[in-house]
């Protein structure tokens, strides 16, 4: 199930868009059809009065429940999007030390390990991160350049390689954090009972209750497709990708 959640995550957002209003289509027609004739009767006055104040209360939770979860979301892009560029600085700081030192052994050394292990992140570790199967432990490659660092430059040059480190820790545990299912379920309830309030409202009039049907459920569809497209960092249309560490990659093998 959680294979087919992040194939889905993976389809361009148009198509996202598309199915997640088509289901919210589906759930809006039921309402129209079954659910506000069984409430309010064929001719909308079996309930004989319904406020408005329902309504609106139940959309504001929903709103503010949604708001909670977009945050929580977009906080945790931020936060994988800040450690990478931490985790490429590092290295590129590597590097500029590399330079500074005057043994030309031990710089290219420092170099050849710094690539190694760029390559690795980017090449080897990054696509483990779409399906989740990421090894938080430290590589082969880390343990090398940890050496490496300790042996050429010291205390100063092995606080930057644990600076790198703490940064891919921050990018594997936030990145593969995932939002409780209870989280979604509340906000998904509450988007039902919304369209049901809305169908209710409108039980006298089922042309004005198709209008209002539609717009909301396709208010309701685009917030749900923005939040599941930003669900993965490194999953979809507009996952984080490695170039800041390919470019360092690059320059580790430049002359």
């Amino acid at each position: 199930m959680f294979r087919l959640f992040e194939s889905f995550l993976s389809l361009p957002a148009p198509v996202i868009a598309l199915v997640i209003c088509a289901l919210w289509a589906l759930v809006a027609l039921a309402v129209h059809r079954l659910v506000v004739p069984w409430l309010c009767g064929r001719d909308g006055r079996k309930l004989v009065r319904f406020e408005s104040e329902v309504t609106s209360q139940i959309a504001l939770a929903f709103g503010l429940l949604l708001s909670f979860n977009a945050v929580w979301l977009w906080d945790r892009s931020d936060r994988v999007q800040s450690a990478v560029i931490e985790e490429a600085a590092a290295m590129q700081a590597l590097l500029d030390d590399a330079d500074l030192l005057d043994d030309a052994t031990q710089a290219s050394a420092v170099r050849v390990a710094v690539r190694d292990h760029a390559r690795y992140i980017a090449d080897t570790e990054w696509p483990t991160l779409a399906d989740s199967s990421t090894d938080p432990s430290r590589p082969e490659t880390a343990v090398v350049l940890r050496k490496v660092a300790h042996s050429a430059g010291g205390a100063p040059l092995l606080d930057i390689v644990k600076a790198a480190e703490a940064a891919r820790d921050t990018r594997i545990r936030a990145g593969l954090a995932s939002m409780s299912s209870a989280r979604w379920g509340v906000v998904l309830i509450l988007g039902i009972l919304l369209v049901v309030s809305i169908g209710a409202l409108h039980g006298e009039c089922p042309r004005s209750r198709k209008l209002a049907l539609t717009l909301v459920t396709l208010a309701i569809g685009f917030c749900f497709s923005v939040l599941l497209v930003h669900a993965r960092p490194f999953v979809g249309e507009y996952a984080i990708k490695p170039d800041a560490l390919r470019a360092v990659a690059e320059r580790a093998v430049a002359p």
